[in-house]
């Protein structure tokens, strides 16, 4: 249906697994990846029809003939792309998939062909809305049978392309971003804040612009996200409870949370945690635990209250009935202090942002202080503090307690004013300089870094 800038970084020659939550537009990224193929060959495993070609006892070969004979195709060697789409739900398909990976390459899968198991097979990829233990045994690095990418929703960047305002893709991308483009850039990212990356919503409201007929089509990827929990889940009780807690999650969005009795639920931490784990495999959220320390490598405090980021804003603003005032708001950091402005950029972290880096958050060590700074971005082997508030640098305390720790100058800060570069000094007397950097920036924050960094030093 549209672009998506994921789609540069899939390989043709290697075999992969598209992952992300129901609804994030998997099936149609992967359907126009299958067009640089002569031959490809698509399975839709939500169909028992699908699934029913793979099984027990049939060896690799066999199945293969299958596939062809029964979707009409000639097998033409490595020139054929099969597409298992929503694998999941196919333990099967994982096996056959996985045992073609090993053929003659002692498990590794790759035999000289990145991943494509024997030189004359077929190319192999898959997707699916949730992470199942067997499917971890394809998609770990450990493993190395198929390379895994995420899809999330829309970055604000591809929102920009759907809109097709060349004008304004080609402003938001330049660095640093012209004055004369940054009322239409907020505008337009206060609409994506608004209503989400999800592409069923981004279609819906740019057909006809009316928020109201938008609720049916949020309703159902809900509806989706609990479909995935069935699988995600072991049992019934697991289910109810994984639901519940995610009905009782959006207004937690871009908070930390205590795991014990969450959301009022009278379930203990162990409970609640496991429910956290089903989502997580589904992708309707993250818990993203803190770091304590100032400096590279990114080590979690998994003993600290974690923060929520949820898998999209649009869905938070509509299940937390906020839409309204986030609609009348000119500076997102003014309303629920600041909650959606984390979400959001959390979000295009997320989408922007190799996953081994983020999102992150620091707060300190010491166990009663309440310092956090909202996120940490590695940069030239440094680790950069990124906070989402208006006010004025001064005011910055839990940044200022960072600068102190850092072994660095630098620190940005994401508002909904201009870009400038600032100087100032902490609390504690060390000079830093301060990008303040427009929210609509926040996935293009390392382009800006790199500006920031070389106009500081000279």
């Amino acid at each position: 249906m549209y672009n998506r800038l994921l789609t540069e970084s899939l390989p043709l020659s290697r075999s992969f697994c598209l992952l992300g939550a129901k609804g994030v537009g998997k099936t149609t990224l992967i359907r126009d990846f299958a067009a640089n193929f002569i031959n490809p060959v698509h399975l839709d495993l939500e169909t028992a029809e699908d699934r029913g070609i793979f099984q027990p006892g049939m060896t690799n070969d066999e199945t293969l003939r299958a596939i062809c004979f029964l979707k009409g195709k000639e097998f033409l060697g490595n020139g054929t792309l099969i597409v298992l789409d929503e694998i999941g739900l196919c333990p099967e398909a994982i096996r056959w998939t996985r045992g073609r990976g090993d053929k003659g390459t002692g498990g590794r899968g790759d035999n000289g062909t990145g991943g494509r198991g024997d030189k004359d097979g077929p190319m192999i990829v898959a997707t699916s809305s949730f992470l199942s233990k067997e499917l971890m045994t394809l998609t770990t690095p450990e493993n190395g049978l198929m390379q895994s990418f995420y899809l999330h929703p829309f970055s604000f960047e591809e929102f920009l392309m759907v809109l097709n305002d060349i004008p304004a893709l080609e402003a938001f991308r330049e660095v640093p971003v012209p004055y004369y483009a940054y009322e239409k850039l907020l505008n337009y990212f206060h609409l994506y804040a608004l209503i989400g990356g999800m592409p069923q919503i981004i279609a819906a409201y740019t057909a006809n612009h009316n928020l109201t007929e938008l609720k049916y089509i949020y309703d159902k990827i809900h509806e989706g996200f609990v479909q995935c929990l069935q699988h995600a889940t072991a049992a019934r009780k697991s289910l109810v409870l994984a639901v519940d807690v995610l009905q009782n999650a959006y207004p937690y969005a871009a908070t930390r949370i205590s795991l014990n009795r969450f959301g009022n639920l009278e379930k203990g931490s162990r409970e609640i945690g496991k429910a956290f784990k089903a989502l997580e495999h589904t992708f309707s959220l993250r818990m993203i635990f803190p770091v304590t320390t100032a400096r590279l490598p990114l080590m979690p405090d998994l003993t600290k209250f974690p923060r929520l980021q949820m898998l999209d804003t649009g869905l938070v603003n509509y299940f937390s009935g906020i839409q309204k005032p986030l609609f009348q708001s000119h500076d997102m950091n003014a309303i629920f202090e600041g909650q959606i402005a984390r979400q959001v950029v959390g979000q295009e972290i997320l989408a922007t942002m190799p996953e081994a880096s983020g999102p992150f958050f620091w707060v300190r060590k010491k166990a009663q202080s309440s310092a956090a700074v909202d996120f940490v971005v590695p940069f030239d082997e440094l680790l950069i503090p990124v906070v989402v508030r208006s006010g004025e640098a001064g005011r910055l305390r839990s940044l200022h307690q960072y600068v102190d720790e850092s072994p660095h100058p630098f620190a940005v800060r994401l508002h909904a004013g201009k870009l400038t570069i600032q100087q100032s000094v902490t609390i504690k007397g060390k000079r830093f300089f301060l990008m303040n950097l427009p929210y609509f920036l926040a996935g293009k924050i390392r382009e800006h870094l790199g500006g920031f960094k070389k106009y500081v030093e000279g």
